[in-house]
Formats: C-alpha cells, sequence, structure tokens
C-alpha cells in the first residue's frame, strides 16, 4: 500500500471515529447521565482577580456561547468529569472539576486537595497547567488555537482515558494547531 493510501485509509478511520463516538458513548454502560441545568457563575466573589473567579465566569460564557463551541471540542468533553490542576503564580496549588452534561458544564467547583472528595469514579479528563497559560489563553484572540499550541508545547497537559477520547484529543491537536 502506498504512503498516499495508508494515510486515506487512516483519515477515513479517523472521520469514521468522529462520526461515531457520540453512538458508541450512548451505547455504553455509562448511566445516570442526566440534562442538567448550565452552569452558573457565582455572584458576588471575595477575591478580585481571583482566577477561580475568572475560570467560573469563562465557564458560563462557554456555555452561553454553546452554539459557536466547535463540534470536535464538544465531543472529547460530552459527559465527563473532568479534573484540572493549576498551579498558581502564588506556588498554591488549585483544584477544580467539571462535570459536563451533553458538552455543555452542568457543575464547576474547587476543593484542597488533590483527590476530588465528591467524586465517584474519577476524572476521565484530566487538565494540568498553570496560571499564566490560563492568562494567555483568557487574552488570546484566538483562544481555542492558543490552547491548542500550549498542550503542544506541553504548558498544558491533557491526559484521556479511553481510546474514543484520545481519538478525539488528537484530532483537535492536528485541527487547531
Amino acid at each position: 500500500m502506498s504512503p498516499h493510501s495508508k494515510t486515506r485509509v487512516l483519515s477515513f478511520f479517523l472521520l469514521i471515529m468522529l462520526l461515531f463516538v457520540p453512538i458508541a458513548g450512548a451505547a455504553s454502560n455509562v448511566t445516570g447521565i442526566e440534562k442538567a441545568d448550565p452552569y452558573e457563575a457565582p455572584e458576588n466573589t471575595t477575591t478580585e482577580n481571583d482566577i477561580f473567579t475568572e475560570l467560573s465566569e469563562k465557564t458560563e460564557l462557554y456555555n452561553q456561547n454553546f452554539d459557536k463551541v466547535p463540534g470536535i471540542l464538544k465531543r472529547l468533553v460530552a459527559s465527563e468529569e473532568i479534573a484540572g490542576e493549576v498551579k498558581l503564580d502564588n506556588g498554591e496549588m488549585l483544584y477544580v472539576t467539571l462535570l459536563m452534561r451533553g458538552g455543555k458544564v452542568g457543575e464547576f467547583y474547587r476543593y484542597d486537595t488533590p483527590n476530588d472528595p465528591n467524586s465517584k469514579f474519577g476524572p476521565s479528563i484530566i487538565v494540568e497547567t498553570d496560571e499564566k497559560t490560563i492568562r494567555k489563553v483568557f487574552d488570546s484572540e484566538e483562544p481555542l488555537k492558543k490552547t491548542v499550541k500550549a498542550m503542544n508545547e506541553d504548558s498544558l497537559k491533557v491526559e484521556t482515558k479511553g481510546f474514543f477520547r484520545s481519538t478525539v484529543l488528537w484530532t483537535l491537536k492536528e485541527l487547531y494547531k
């Protein structure tokens, strides 16, 4: 088989995988997925310019603009538990969890330990980064491309569990280089 044919076969395979990711998820043994009201950021926060507050606001903005989110990103985060570990500029760690429902954020909260005390099964996606990287993404005109660039430079590490999530993440990184 020529190199060109192999590339075409691989491309076709990836396209098929992406199209069937939602079907595979629906046909799996996952239970307890329910529709939830979208996450809303808290009204009055105690600290100004707090990264958690900014993440909360961006999370709500994401839900409000859900129709503009690329389909591939929606497939990646569909109904997942996403754990985040952020090294803050002051040296402390911020631990957060996003509970996704149908691609939208259903819940977003923080906790004080590396392991989420509310998690029943553990996260299917783990994100590790620092405050500086998050602020670069926030300040970018093209946040998705900036995020992918940070992933490719390893300042934002994303670990996915399972073949389908890994394939979708790989495709996302290739499409938005």
